[in-house]
């Protein structure tokens, strides 16, 4: 079940992506195809698997955050599990770039395990709020090397168990193919945003979340028409 508010956060969010995002550049989740090698409908076995994702035990590990994902933690009362900043890449000169270079992450325990991992029961008992890289897990978006189109498939180097009986599951393995197409387009607006909206973003709510402005790139200028 999905227990994320979408709140004010969320809701400026949306208004920024409808404002400069082309929805021509985003893919329609219900269309992509789900194309997996020797069968379609490959289910993850979760409560098999021994290589947890949810392990992080490295310092730099964990779960990284969309906007989208900071927008619903923040609006579901859980701002306090949002570890860091967004922070943009520099080139050798020193110039700031358009490119995210770190991101923010959920929380962890002492331990390295995700704040949400349960280590008695194996499962999350933030089930409901988990950001969409963990719903969609282990489900991404490719694209065809020739046409370009996009189509899902379950990840060839995950180390996820997977079950016999797949077929019988296939709402909830359309439902994580859904939600690697949702991953990939929030990958693209938080580039956009990112990118060339960084302030706007700030404006909304964001601001802190986002580093400084004299750390964020610079916007051109919009060219004056002779009309203006």
């Amino acid at each position: 079940m999905d227990e994320r508010n979408h709140g004010k956060l969320s809701q400026g969010l949306e208004r920024l992506s409808k404002a400069h995002v082309d929805p021509e550049e985003l893919l329609d989740p219900d269309t992509v195809p789900i194309k997996n090698r020797g069968g379609e409908w490959i289910m993850p076995d979760c409560p098999s698997c021994t290589e947890r994702c949810c392990l992080h035990p490295e310092p730099d590990s964990g779960i990284l955050l969309s906007l989208q994902d900071v927008a619903h933690l923040v609006d579901s009362g859980h701002a306090d599990l949002i570890v860091g900043t967004y922070t943009f890449k520099r080139n050798k000169r020193g110039k700031i770039l358009d490119e995210i270079d770190e991101m923010p992450r959920l929380a962890k325990q002492d331990n390295g395990d995700c704040h949400f991992y349960e280590s008695t029961t194996g499962r999350c008992h933030g089930y409901g709020v988990r950001p969409t890289i963990c719903r969609r897990f282990p489900y991404e978006v490719s694209y065809k090397k020739k046409s370009g189109k996009a189509f899902t498939r379950f990840i060839g180097w995950s180390q996820c168990p997977t079950l016999e009986n797949g077929e019988e599951h296939q709402e909830s393995i359309r439902q994580m193919a859904r939600d690697a197409v949702v991953d990939e387009n929030v990958s693209f607006e938080d580039a956009v945003l990112l990118g060339e909206h960084v302030e706007a973003l700030r404006q909304a709510g964001f601001g802190a979340y986002l580093p400084p402005p004299s750390e964020c790139p610079a916007v051109p200028e919009p060219v004056a028409t002779d009309a203006e």
